[in-house]
């Protein structure tokens, strides 16, 4: 006991598989590279990851946030579990010795792992495949070797990801077959999944958002047979997160590029700065276009909200409505606009539900004359850029906010 709290203070950073107390030297103690991955279980069902970092068919040495001591269960396949006890005094940090104190099998129960288990974890997949051959007719030992190799090493691709679990589904239950066992998936949704993918007879595939939103998970169905398929679960959050901070770099380099270019008079702003932008003001008018002959309509609407205006301002906000609405019944087939008024500026608002402007064409979309592509907004929008003062635009997959200003001059004003 007292070398592991010495250990502990003295070389707090050596690792615990490098020193012979912990689990004792022995033909049978092996160091699985890379460690096994497995789940402890408590007697109320809380799980708590962990990786057996060395072992011998009666104790393993595990890296755990589990309570030590404690007592757990560690199911290594449907019809094989162990229960095991944690040595307090064994290890230091979160790695503990771990004794075995029963091994389940379908058979009957042990003390200790019995030869092909303890190959199963400790051993190579080259070693366990040539164990399993070793007992089969010497004709068809190559044969199986070289067909449990393909296999093997398609589960380590996939076990190289990190992210990954497969499991079978058959007969509406679920087998874990390998990978990450602590991937805790949605299970109703990738119920629903197999189901459809066995119905239909073909790959299905899901971007599923866990519950609480914290997890996104991007699971395949493939069926094998009438009743039978194998379920593929990536765990892709970190890649999401990246690719939206990539995204928002991105953004931001254009945004600084743009208002460069404009001289601060074009600005991309992201949905919640562009929901400010539009509840600013008073509303004078508002109204929705579905069709070409509801932009005149528009600019009547428009016309009788504004104040007294000098006839070329009147006239400038009316042609960039038209080019606005004009856009959003082209790319989006229709949208929303208002007219909105705060202090000497009239602020005029069109908001569609289209698949937004390319990130890739922002640029030219947005400063390029007569560009125009199905994404874009076409070449009214150098029009709109040349007659409002500032320009607010938000765009993406779920649609486009365009929020134009124009500085007024009352008739009082004249």
């Amino acid at each position: 006991m007292q070398r592991c709290l010495e250990c502990a203070k003295k070389e707090p950073d050596r690792p615990c598989v490098e020193c012979q107390y912990f689990v004792q030297l022995s033909p049978l103690r092996r160091v699985p590279s890379p460690p096994v991955q497995v789940l402890l279980e408590d007697e109320h069902g809380r799980q708590y990851p962990a990786r057996i970092l060395v072992l011998n068919t009666t104790e393993f040495g595990l890296e755990t946030e589990a309570p030590v001591p404690g007592r757990y269960v560690i199911r290594l396949q449907e019809n094989l579990w162990v229960e095991v006890a944690g040595v307090p005094f064994k290890g230091k940090n979160n790695v503990h010795v771990f004794d075995i104190l029963c091994v389940h099998r379908k058979q009957g129960t042990a003390r200790r792992l019995s030869r092909e288990e303890y190959q199963l974890l400790a051993g190579s997949a080259g070693e366990l495949i040539q164990e399993i051959s070793r007992h089969l007719p010497e004709h068809l030992q190559d044969l199986v070797r070289e067909k449990l190799l393909a296999e093997v090493e398609k589960s380590e691709l996939i076990n190289a990801l990190r992210v990954g679990k497969v499991m079978k589904y058959e007969g509406g239950r679920f087998r874990y077959l390998s990978g990450q066992a602590d991937l805790d998936l949605p299970m109703e949704e990738a119920e629903k999944l197999m189901r459809q993918a066995i119905r239909q007879a073909e790959h299905r595939r899901e971007v599923i958002i866990s519950a609480d939103g914290q997890k996104v998970f991007d699971l395949h169905g493939v069926p094998f047979d009438h009743r039978s398929g194998g379920l593929l679960a990536f765990d892709i959050t970190e890649v999401i997160e990246k690719e939206r901070k990539m995204h928002q770099q991105e953004m931001q380099a254009y945004r600084e590029a743009i208002a460069a270019v404009t001289g601060g008079r074009l600005y991309l702003v992201n949905s919640g700065e562009m929901e400010k932008v539009i509840s600013e003001g008073t509303e004078l008018a508002r109204g929705e276009v579905r069709q070409n002959h509801d932009i005149p309509e528009a600019r009547r609407a428009m016309r009788e909200a504004l104040p007294v205006l000098d006839s070329r301002r009147q006239h400038a906000i009316a042609l960039c409505l038209t080019e606005a609405l004009a856009n959003a019944l082209k790319h989006a087939g229709g949208g929303c606009w208002q007219a909105r008024q705060s202090g000497d500026t009239v602020r005029i608002i069109v908001q569609d539900r289209g698949p937004g402007i390319k990130t890739s064409e922002l640029a030219r979309a947005t400063l390029m004359r007569h560009y125009s592509t199905k994404n874009s907004l076409g070449c009214g929008f150098t029009l709109m850029l040349y007659y409002a003062d500032h320009l607010y635009l938000n765009t993406g997959p779920s649609g486009t906010a365009l929020a134009l200003d124009f500085g007024i001059k009352t008739g009082q004003d004249q």
